[in-house]
């Protein structure tokens, strides 16, 4: 299985749509069987890039390795990484951009590992020292396109930590400010933030309660 974000909306590759364990009933959730034509993927991803009448779409496929072959080979692959960094007051550092609350993260240079490119994009984006990686969380997907090219950004999440200190945001990355948040007094439905981003913070808080 698989999940992409398409203008902020799930795209789940699968075998089986009952596997997934989620509410297959509201009329916004569209099933469909994949027919093996690429043209059925475009369809969809166009549906999603210019459509919010769904809140889930699902292919299914009973080879879904070969699904999800075909749609990767649509996209150009971005890898990123980044991370959720704690103090040891149990605070998040999150930052806003573009009005959207998000979690520091960046594209992983040529021959550059996954974890010292979250530790710099951390570092670059918020102006934080001394982050350290303690456990990978999860991977996520997003698609965006610049000038009609379709990108898939493939972001690798790091549980990291890092003292409390002043901040320094990166405004050339559009960031307009840097925070350390205590997320218990954050609610989600009166702030915007992405959904691949409350995801990483829920694979988190899974984990330590």
């Amino acid at each position: 299985m698989m999940k992409i974000y398409i203008a902020e909306t799930p795209l789940y590759l699968c075998a089986d749509a009952r596997a997934l364990g989620i509410d297959l009933s509201p009329k916004t959730v569209l099933v469909s069987r994949y027919t093996s034509k690429i043209k059925h993927l475009l369809n969809h991803i166009d549906l999603l890039e210019k459509s919010k009448k769904y809140s889930a779409v699902i292919i299914e496929y009973h080879e879904p390795d070969v699904l999800i072959g075909d749609f990767l080979n649509l996209y150009k692959i971005r890898p990123a990484a980044g991370g959720l960094v704690v103090n040891e007051l149990g605070e998040y550092l999150m930052i806003l951009r573009l009005g959207y609350w998000d979690l520091p993260k960046g594209k992983v240079e040529k021959k550059e590992g996954i974890k010292l490119a979250a530790v710099r994009e951390i570092e670059e984006e918020t102006g934080a020292t001394g982050v350290e990686i303690q456990d990978r969380l999860l991977i996520t997907y997003h698609t965006y396109k610049i000038k009609k090219k379709r990108f898939l950004k493939q972001t690798y999440w790091f549980h990291c930590t890092a003292p409390k200190q002043d901040l320094m945001p990166q405004a050339e990355e559009n960031i307009e400010a840097a925070f350390w948040l205590d997320y218990s007094k954050f609610d989600e439905k009166s702030e915007p933030i992405y959904k691949n981003i409350l995801e990483v913070i829920k694979k988190f808080e899974r984990g330590v309660s």
